[in-house]
């Protein structure tokens, strides 16, 4: 259905208009690229007329002083081409890599709005493919319809020459040019509908190689590389065999109208033979008409090639543009209402939530989280716990029911209201910069004292100090230098850091030790004084000191109140809390 979807939408040139406007930011370059091309057409049109003058004063009237005077014109006009090409050189490249950002950094800021859902179902193989390749592809094709448009306007003007001099050949040279553009647009056909479909193998393609790339440990510990290169190698046949597809049908209509043009070269011969017998053709004109024959027969092809590259634009300014496109891909929805001063109350007003549908992962739930308290939701894994702190994120919206922020239903706040809420996850991102650089991206102008100070709070500042670039330390993608436990400190302290008013910690220290742990929980204590912390736990010892602990099973909030009251009056809680301790004492015995 979504193929049947995508070739619908490439009828037309709406996206290749919409990518067009962002050249018009840059009119002054514009222009300047413009007169250069046509300066280029202009001479295209004169070099040939001037090299038949040079080759009929030579052969016909043997005047040979008017040869050589025609000859350096001929020279000079090409030497005039050189110069205008080399001023075009500069400016197209500057178009191309400012309308290139800024399209780029438009796509990627309307990504980030993409639901969370749509990401996973996508891939990150298909936004690295369309922000790079088919970005890359729009830059070029944009060149090459700007240069065949010129070509096309002087072969126009000399196909105009040709009628004025001898319609016969004007009649052939155009009969020539309707036969061998239908030829093309049969081939126009097949690319429209079998290019989308090479290009979205190649994606997946992206998309597995992308993944390996960032799962290289798991493949390496578990084995898996020869596995995983069978699937790739899958996804690289079922690609070979879409583009050689697409290449061999491509191919033959070429090579058909090649066979056309063979015979019109032999028929157009034989027509200036018969007209230059009859005397209705001159020898000097036949010398400047056969000198540029080819280019006025391969106007078709030219016809072809700008059509080419129209639908080749269209079709990947469709692949861009379609990131950002809310009836392709669901988008997150803000409204626009702002917060002043949020204090952090935060109410679950009847939610429902599912990821798929009639499969509710929350199933009506009510419940009310006070400013500057610090709550707990626990339960077994994939009761619904992480889906509340994804919903208070508003990472999605609920099913059904209601989100409200200090009185504000979630669907009324901009988007703005995300600075108010930072979460450290179980598997937290760390970006391959360094330490400062991380968190240069919470706080541009965050200082070393101040990055120190988050640091000594998550208990990540001795580690640091250690490193022999301290701050300046590279993580690697993804944190792939430092240990579980090290990762998710410095994670914490870049939350902290965002100094948000609600921190959520969803297994947040789970990678951590006893000690850490406890440090980090302490700090936490702390922050309670003025912000409203959430924790979902899967170690009851971290959430004792809990003003709430909600229990959570199968979607429905089964009991809820302080650790010691569940401790005392539910026996799921009561058995869960001391199968732990029980662990852990043996766990102590053990070492």
């Amino acid at each position: 259905m979504k193929d049947i979807e995508e070739k619908k939408s490439i009828k037309g040139y709406k996206n290749l208009k919409k990518y067009l406007k962002y050249f018009w930011n840059y009119k002054w370059l514009c222009i300047g690229f413009w007169l250069s091309l046509i300066c280029t057409g202009v001479i295209s049109f004169f070099a040939p007329l001037l090299l038949g003058k040079v080759i009929s004063n030579m052969t016909v009237t043997q005047d040979f002083l008017s040869a050589e005077k025609y000859a350096l014109y001929f020279a000079g006009i090409e030497f005039l081409g050189v110069v205008v090409y080399l001023s075009r050189v500069p400016l197209f490249k500057k178009l191309e890599n400012y309308v290139k950002r800024d399209v780029k950094l438009e796509i990627i800021k309307k990504s980030f709005n993409t639901n969370i859902n749509e990401f996973e179902k996508l891939g990150n193989g298909t936004f690295i493919t369309r922000l790079t390749s088919d970005l890359d592809s729009l830059g070029t094709s944009f060149k090459s319809i700007s240069e065949s448009i010129v070509d096309t306007i002087s072969r126009l003007g000399f196909i105009a020459y040709v009628f004025a001099v001898n319609i016969w050949i004007g009649l052939f040279l155009l009969g020539f040019i309707i036969v061998r553009y239908l030829v093309y647009q049969i081939r126009m056909y097949y690319f429209t509908k079998m290019k989308p479909r090479v290009l979205k193998k190649n994606e997946y393609i992206n998309s597995m190689i992308g993944e390996s790339i960032r799962g290289i440990k798991d493949i390496k510990t578990l084995g898996l590389s020869g596995n995983i290169i069978n699937h790739i190698n899958d996804l690289q046949n079922d690609y070979i065999k879409a583009d050689n597809k697409e290449w061999y049908v491509g191919s033959f209509w070429y090579h058909f109208a090649s066979v056309i043009k063979i015979a019109c070269d032999l028929l157009f011969i034989y027509l200036c033979v018969y007209l230059i017998q009859g005397g209705q053709l001159e020898l000097a004109v036949f010398y400047s008409v056969y000198v540029y024959k080819n280019n006025v027969m391969d106007f078709a092809v030219h016809l072809g090639h700008l059509q080419d590259y129209f639908k080749e634009i269209e079709v990947n300014a469709h692949r861009v543009f379609e990131l950002a496109d809310d009836k392709t891909y669901l988008h997150d929805k803000f409204g626009d209402t702002e917060i002043e001063d949020f204090k952090g109350n935060i109410e679950f007003k009847n939610v429902s939530f599912e990821y798929d549908p009639d499969e509710k992962v929350l199933d009506n739930i009510s419940f009310t989280i006070e400013p500057n308290t610090h709550v707990a939701f626990v339960g077994e894994s994939g009761c619904g716990k992480s889906t509340i702190t994804a919903l208070i994120c508003k990472l999605y919206d609920p099913s059904e029911g209601e989100i409200v922020f200090d009185g504000v239903s979630s669907i009324k706040l901009s988007q703005n209201f995300g600075k108010n809420v930072s979460m450290i996850s179980q598997s937290p991102y760390l970006f391959n910069l360094t330490i400062r650089e991380n968190m240069q991206l919470v706080r541009p102008d965050v200082t070393d004292e101040e990055i120190y100070n988050v640091l000594k709070q998550a208990n990540a500042y001795d580690f640091v100090k250690e490193l022999p670039l301290k701050l300046d330390s590279f993580l690697g993608e993804g944190g792939t230098r430092l240990s579980g436990g090290q990762k998710q400190r410095i994670c914490i302290a870049r939350a902290l850091l965002k100094d948000s008013k609600i921190i959520i910690f969803d297994e947040a220290t789970s990678a951590l030790d006893n000690i850490s742990q406890q440090h980090v929980m302490d700090s936490v204590e702390e922050l309670k004084k003025n912000k409203t912390i959430i924790t979902i736990a899967h170690r009851l010892s971290t959430i004792e000191n809990c003003d709430v602990i909600y229990f959570i099973d199968h979607g429905k909030i089964i009991d809820k109140g302080t650790h010691s009251f569940l401790l005392a009056h539910n026996k799921k809680y009561n058995e869960l809390y001391n199968k732990q301790k029980s662990d852990k004492e043996t766990q102590k015995i053990d070492k």
